[in-house]
């Protein structure tokens, strides 16, 4: 895959995120998927049924405003976005709950491609960040 391609592939992937659309999001996986979601207690899925559930859970949770990408780099089956991702926490969100909150924090995706789908996503977040902002005081 090129460069464009793979840009255009996770533009799907964070367009469908954004929207909370979790069938376009299983879209751009492929049928073997890794997905780790890193310090998620339920470690790496590989089952689209619980990856799918991860994303609801993960939108009761958050809402998106946008997300920017600082940073992305490339091999050849592979990609790294940093990014910087906006939005509220209206319900919970690592365990605390988000009362409406705006969060601002970075996240880190590491993917590989394969046959033009994501092959294994790996996330992280900047949970410091998050929980400074969730515990903040009103």
């Amino acid at each position: 895959m090129t460069h464009e391609e793979m840009d255009e592939l996770f533009a799907r992937h964070c367009a469908a995120e954004a929207a909370n659309d979790v069938d376009a999001i299983m879209d751009t996986l492929a049928e073997d998927i890794e997905h780790d979601a890193v310090g998620d207690p339920q470690g790496v899925l590989y089952d689209h049924t619980a990856i799918a559930q991860r994303y609801r859970e993960l939108f009761a949770g958050i809402r998106e405003d946008k997300m920017e990408s600082v940073h992305r780099y490339y091999g050849e089956d592979f990609f790294v976005d940093e990014s910087l991702w906006y939005g509220t926490a209206p319900g919970m969100i690592l365990g605390i709950p988000g009362n409406n909150r705006p969060l601002t924090f970075r996240i880190l995706h590491v993917c590989e491609i394969r046959d033009n789908k994501i092959s294994r996503e790996n996330v992280w977040l900047d949970t410091a960040a998050i929980m400074q902002q969730l515990m903040a005081p009103a």
